[in-house]
């Protein structure tokens, strides 16, 4: 007879293999766990020191900007978006009372400003998709609203519709804006369908990435996340790539 209670919990783990029983002891099995756990842990910290430390390719050049823009800023200052060559530049679209990802869209850029506003080398530009409502009040406005001062290298510009349109799509190789049907608006407001992608520009005025902070699969939005601020310190950390 066994000398052990017959409510004794048992002393490990049982399990079936090959037609036999076998037990696995609760101190081994946690080791195995451990074991497991360090060795997954030590991928993951040779995988970051290999990105950090093994030179990585350059970044694709996906355009040339060959056109300019003039636009009108929140302060009310006229601009050109050619005076920002010199400059890594993130643009994006802006469209204020957006009921889908813009919000995403902006606080990747809240970000970067609170990173880089220092740099004179960075800049940023949201370029607003319905000027008709988003004016130069309505602008100012709203990037107070997301902390943005007007020191800030963060230009929130408005103007004529079709030439921001223009160069949204032909320059910087959007998806061209689109009105909603009105049966598919989410509210009154819901007017236009626009990229939400981010637009990573170089020094030289070369489109340098595309980045969907906003996207269905948060997996992918984070690893857009991610790459947007790496690239971005690629691109002011080596002037020459």
């Amino acid at each position: 007879m066994s000398d052990s209670p017959p409510n004794a919990a048992p002393s490990g783990i049982r399990y079936s293999s090959a037609g036999a029983e076998h037990q696995i002891s609760t101190g081994a099995w946690l080791r195995i766990v451990f074991g497991i756990g360090l060795s997954l842990a030590g991928v993951l910290l040779f995988g970051r020191y290999l990105n950090q430390t093994l030179p990585q390719p350059p970044l694709p050049v996906i355009a040339h900007i060959q056109g300019d823009l003039e636009v009108t800023e929140r302060s009310g200052q006229s601009v050109k978006l050619s005076s920002l060559r010199g400059k890594v530049t993130v643009m994006a679209c802006l469209y204020t009372v957006c009921p889908h990802g813009c919000a995403a869209v902006v606080a990747q850029m809240q970000k970067l400003n609170a990173a880089h506003h220092a740099r004179p080398d960075f800049h940023q530009v949201s370029l607003a998709v319905a000027p008709e409502r988003d004016t130069t009040g309505f602008l100012k406005a709203y990037a107070e609203g997301v902390g943005a001062k007007p020191e800030d290298p963060w230009w929130f510009v408005t103007g004529n519709q079709q030439a921001i349109w223009d160069y949204m799509t032909h320059e910087l190789q959007l998806q061209a804006p689109a009105p909603i049907p009105e049966e598919k608006r989410l509210n009154p407001l819901d007017l236009y369908e626009h990229d939400l992608r981010l637009v990573l520009i170089d020094r030289q005025g070369r489109v340098r990435g595309y980045y969907s902070v906003f996207h269905p699969q948060s997996e992918v939005a984070m690893l857009m996340t991610e790459h947007l601020s790496r690239d971005v310190r690629r691109l002011l950390d080596h002037p020459d790539q």
